[in-house]
């Protein structure tokens, strides 16, 4: 059964989830608004519980890290519940297999990765929708054909998401939706800045019961 919280001291874990860790002792203080002693009594309290690790720096001052049981109780984690089948129907059971405390315990994210936010409706045939997220991979060498990447079109000021197919000495780029016509250029015109290795989203709300 997990240890019940004060409110003080949950609100401290929840704002070292916000500021990111490691965090100085004396930069929490300043973001709660409290003093560095009551800071550190809260720290040795939730250090004894088993929800944070303090590591003290003489130069430097105490640098703050969540345990995973300190993150969630940040609610900053998530329960990996097992598998569920997407094909035929198959037992889900509620036991937690695991805990998902960053991006990287479930996606192949990697040093120099980022996030982009999409806007428009061209990926949809891959699930691809507005507002959802993709996880971009910059890379200099050309790309495999039919790797979605984020491409700089020539005359362009912004980046797009599309499918990208080598033809001779030209570049094809597809979107996942047939409204869209592919998009033809001569091989050197075409900027890929990195390639789409991961894909968060949420259910459209059409498909959420409530919504």
């Amino acid at each position: 059964m997990e240890t019940r919280l004060p409110p003080g001291q949950r609100r401290v874990l929840r704002k070292i989830a916000e500021l990111g860790e490691p965090v100085l002792a004396v930069d929490l203080a300043r973001a709660l608004g409290i003093s560095r002693q009551g800071v550190r009594a809260q720290l040795r309290a939730l250090q004894r519980k088993g929800f944070v690790r303090l590591d003290a720096r003489p130069r430097h001052g105490t640098l703050v890290r969540l345990t995973e049981a300190g993150r969630r109780a940040a609610g900053r984690s998530l329960p990996v519940l097992g598998e569920v089948a997407a094909g035929p129907p198959a037992f889900a059971e509620g036991a937690v297999e695991a805990y998902a405390e960053r991006l990287a315990d479930l996606l192949p994210v990697l040093p120099g990765d980022f996030l982009l936010r999409v806007r428009g409706d061209s990926m949809v045939g891959l699930g691809i929708r507005p507002g959802d997220y993709v996880v971009v991979r910059p890379f200099e060498a050309e790309p495999p054909n039919g790797a979605v990447v984020l491409v700089l079109l020539p005359g362009e000021e912004t980046a797009t998401l599309k499918r990208f197919f080598r033809q001779g000495n030209e570049v094809v780029l597809r979107s996942e939706n047939p409204a869209y016509p592919e998009l033809r250029y001569p091989a050197g015109a075409v900027r890929v800045q990195g390639e789409v290795v991961a894909h968060l989203g949420v259910l459209p709300r059409g498909l959420r019961p409530g919504a």
